[in-house]
């Protein structure tokens, strides 16, 4: 049976929405371990029912794309459920299922030649395909689990905390509570009620869902039959003369338009485009949030759980290791590529050395070291270096992004991705003007893509508000 947190709310049962909730470390652990959470872990979490912008759709153009047109077949497997950067860290979360339940298990290849090797690779993935004798690499192994001491996963254990209603979390006091109420302008206390509410895997996702589009978190949770769809956001696009540094690499992309309206019918675009959206999905949401927060006005709870973080000092925090990793979330080895247009850091390959033996003997003698060296192989040690899974060459180096070759693709304005067809793109067209068919080239650098970024989480006309928009008439 899994696990369940239970937290107490006050609620205004009059008007039926929650004042605050009240709750310990463990329900303010998994609130935070959103921040971890690749975008594309999120969309498959929720059904590829976000209702973030275009974020659905980009989502399911990877799931349809060809994997003909990926560096290996793994890349997909990336895409659609990248790994966190955090998952060792979130394995000691109360509720299992929101992150990877065997977030240490890895795996290498089973055929004995490659494990008498003094040296032997291993993968996160069961897509990878093993460098040496080309098998799939299926052999399973898990990392020792380490105890590290102190109960908690991000916050302190000791620590208490409030929850608003839409999502700001801090430090438990008396004065903070009065406040509170005084916020909401409520002056007589009965008209107050406690309630309990146990949270398992399936309130925990629905917390997070409400997160991403509502203004009031916890009053969905406790009185669904109240609960809106929730607004979504609009963003506001950079300017590249705000910046003095260089813009750096820049991405070319034609927009095929109507001339007599300006609409948007297309992009026709590289394989270096896709691989930045695509590269979105592996995106950890702390980050997507601190990269767009200046350009993106959401009215999303998802905003005020990061702010309040935070701002939140030290001391409620298990270590400012803890605090960083939800401050600025890296990507897990391998998900992003070299030539990554917006800054995220990625976490270092962990290398396994064991000495006395290979794997094979490390494997036959129960996970145990041999009793004298070398081992009967004549290995005296042997290492695990870690695969890149989007290399078919089987390097151990971040070199490679995610889509292979130099093919072409059209996008719509909603960000459905599919292999360039000009047959496609007139018979989808509908009443598709030719006469008044254009085409405009135009580049893209790092702040055209950080709007880009933020767009696809609040439009559904996300090419036509970054390359094309509308002039606004005057007041």
């Amino acid at each position: 049976m899994s696990s369940k947190i239970k937290v107490r709310f006050l609620v205004d049962k009059k008007k039926k929405r929650v004042v605050f909730a009240e709750a310990g470390s463990d329900f303010v652990d998994v609130l935070f371990s959103f921040l971890t959470l690749p975008l594309g872990n999120i969309v498959r979490l929720l059904g590829k029912q976000t209702y973030l912008g275009s974020l659905d759709n980009l989502y399911e153009s990877v799931e349809q794309l060809d994997a003909k047109h990926l560096q290996t077949e793994a890349c997909k497997d990336m895409l659609l459920n990248p790994r966190s950067a955090a998952a060792i860290q979130c394995e000691d979360l109360k509720i299992k299922g929101i992150h990877e339940l065997n977030p240490r298990r890895f795996y290498t290849c089973s055929q004995e030649d490659c494990l008498i090797q003094s040296t032997c690779y291993y993968t996160y993935s069961l897509k990878c395909l093993c460098s040496r004798c080309g098998k799939l690499m299926d052999k399973a192994w898990e990392w020792h689990k380490e105890t590290l001491g102190k109960r908690g996963v991000f916050v302190n254990e000791t620590t208490e905390f409030l929850i608003t209603d839409d999502l700001r979390v801090i430090r438990t006091s008396l004065l903070k509570g009065f406040s509170l109420l005084k916020q909401m302008q409520i002056k007589d206390s009965s008209m107050l009620q406690e309630r309990f509410i146990d949270f398992g895997k399936k309130e925990i996702l629905n917390i997070l869902r409400r997160s991403l589009v509502s203004k009031k978190v916890l009053t969905d949770v406790c009185f669904p039959d109240a609960c809106m769809q929730g607004s979504a956001g609009f963003f506001l696009p950079i300017k590249d003369e705000t910046f003095d540094n260089e813009a750096g690499k820049e991405i070319s992309l034609k927009l095929v338009l109507n001339k007599e309206n300006n609409n948007l019918l297309y992009a026709e675009v590289g394989e270096d485009f896709i691989n930045l959206l695509f590269s979105f999905l592996t995106y950890p949401l702390g980050s997507v949030l601190r990269l767009v927060s200046d350009n993106l006005s959401l009215v999303h709870c998802i905003r005020n759980l990061y702010s309040s973080m935070n701002s939140m000092g030290l001391d409620c925090f298990k270590s400012e290791i803890c605090k960083n990793m939800l401050v600025a979330p890296k990507f897990s080895t391998f998900h992003g590529y070299k030539d990554l247009m917006l800054d995220v850091e990625e976490i270092t390959s962990k290398e396994a050395l064991i000495s006395g033996s290979c794997a094979k003997c490390f494997v036959d003698n129960g996970y145990k070291l041999c009793t004298k060296a070398p081992c009967k192989h004549g290995r005296y040690e042997h290492k695990h270096l870690e695969l890149n899974p989007k290399s078919a060459k089987g390097m151990t180096n971040n070199d490679g992004a995610f889509v292979a070759g130099s093919g072409r693709f059209m996008i719509t304005d909603n960000i459905h991705i599919s292999q360039l067809s000009a047959i496609s793109a007139i018979v989808n067209g509908q009443n598709l003007p030719i006469c008044d068919v254009i085409e405009k080239e135009i580049l893209v650098n790092k702040y055209k893509a950080r709007s880009l970024l933020s767009a696809i989480l609040a439009s559904r006309t996300v090419l036509t508000d970054i390359f094309a928009p509308k002039p606004t008439s005057p007041k």
